[in-house]
């Protein structure tokens, strides 16, 4: 299939263009926007669309170009390819155009596409291989989000269900939706410039709730805060936090259940839950979460402009420790608790212990580390709001 790739510079033509194709809601424009506005001019954003002979729209991708150890990397987070088949052509229309627009010398593609039989080998044939440290096959948790608000209670255990009630019993606790036009952020006393600009960026896509809990002055504190990106078909879990308290409260578990009431209102028909091996998936996720979506994951391909080389996983890491959370410092939480994962199972190593360094670490804490670190290089790590706390 012969095939042509043209920019898109038009916000309403790109959106509208996710939206009705069923793409993955990182590709809307103000997800990109967003990355850029924290991370400044290391960070450009070429939205561009992959064309069949009869110009046909036949997948399009958020390229992330970024500079690594003196080369220019490309990147994609859930790049839209429309039929599985189409998968080798669009992969390599857009490494032709990472290397001839913009001399990159790696691309790192990310699609949307379910991993079916034949799409690994088709990649393959198309020159690109998943990374050394990524070998186990990825999947994603899928929560079918259903009609109504008891399709979803039904599906999670009592003992959720009654903490989620408590938290929303508790004295003094309140539930916001915090929108760009609202005051509510405002009226708690908290800064909120960062926070508006990407509610504007995101527009009607975006869904942020936040918890405070008023004390006996009638002062409030912020307990924690779950933001949704979402289209009519999908929506993920752009960011979220959690203070101790509010942990100890259970209102992790229930701003995740009303958030997810509330994509329900939206006629938002299912959640990308995130990764199955990822410790700090929400147990609200894994409750409702009815399958796990097989899927390709972060493929590699080097342009020949210079070495692929090594990426540092350690040095990835240590960035990723100085950044911290720039929302979560303006909702008043300094230091953002990781929600609820599940607990281990029986004969499954502790968490701590399987982190540790030396001897004891197993395959499969690297594999999650490394599964980490493409999280951040993809933009879904703490990244997207690096040096921003406090402006």
């Amino acid at each position: 299939m012969s095939t042509t790739v043209s920019p898109c510079p038009n916000r309403k033509t790109w959106d509208a263009t996710v939206r009705v194709t069923g793409g993955h809601p990182q590709q809307l424009w103000g997800i990109g926007q967003a990355q850029v506005s924290a991370e400044g001019p290391g960070l450009r954003v070429d939205r561009v669309m992959v064309h069949d002979a009869e110009h046909r729209t036949v997948g399009y991708a958020q390229l992330y170009l970024r500079s690594e150890a003196e080369r220019v990397v490309a990147g994609t987070v859930h790049a839209h390819v429309h039929r599985s088949q189409d998968l080798p052509v669009v992969a390599e229309a857009l490494a032709a155009w990472a290397r001839e627009e913009h001399g990159a010398a790696l691309l790192r593609f990310q699609p949307d596409t379910l991993r079916t039989p034949g799409t690994p080998e088709a990649l393959g044939a198309a020159g690109f291989a998943r990374p050394a440290a990524g070998a186990d096959e990825p999947r994603r948790l899928e929560v079918l989000l259903g009609e109504t608000e008891r399709d979803l209670s039904c599906r999670l255990s009592e003992a959720t269900l009654e903490r989620c009630r408590a938290a929303l019993r508790t004295p003094g606790v309140a539930v916001r939706e915090v929108t760009a036009q609202g005051r509510a952020l405002a009226n708690i006393g908290l800064r909120t410039r960062l926070i508006n600009q990407l509610l504007e960026d995101l527009g009607d896509d975006s869904l942020l709730l936040v918890a405070t809990e008023a004390g006996d002055d009638g002062a409030e504190t912020a307990l924690g805060y779950l933001w949704f990106v979402h289209t009519r078909g999908l929506a993920t879990i752009y960011r979220l936090g959690f203070t101790r308290r509010g942990r100890d409260l259970g209102v992790d578990d229930a701003l995740l259940l009303t958030g997810i009431v509330e994509l329900q209102k939206r006629r938002v028909q299912r959640l990308d839950g995130g990764d199955p091996d990822e410790t700090d998936v929400p147990q609200v996720v894994r409750e409702l979460a009815g399958t796990e979506r097989p899927v390709l994951g972060v493929w590699e391909r080097s342009l020949g402009r210079s070495p692929a080389g090594e990426f540092s996983a350690d040095e990835a890491e240590a960035v990723a420790a100085r950044t911290g959370t720039a929302v979560a410092a303006e909702l008043g939480l300094d230091e953002p608790v990781p929600a609820r994962s599940r607990p281990p199972e029986a004969g499954e190593p502790d968490a701590a212990a399987a982190d540790g360094d030396g001897a004891g670490t197993t395959g499969r804490s690297r594999v999650r580390r490394a599964r980490e670190l493409t999280r951040r290089v993809v933009g879904e790590g703490l990244s997207a709001l690096r040096d921003a706390a406090g402006r």
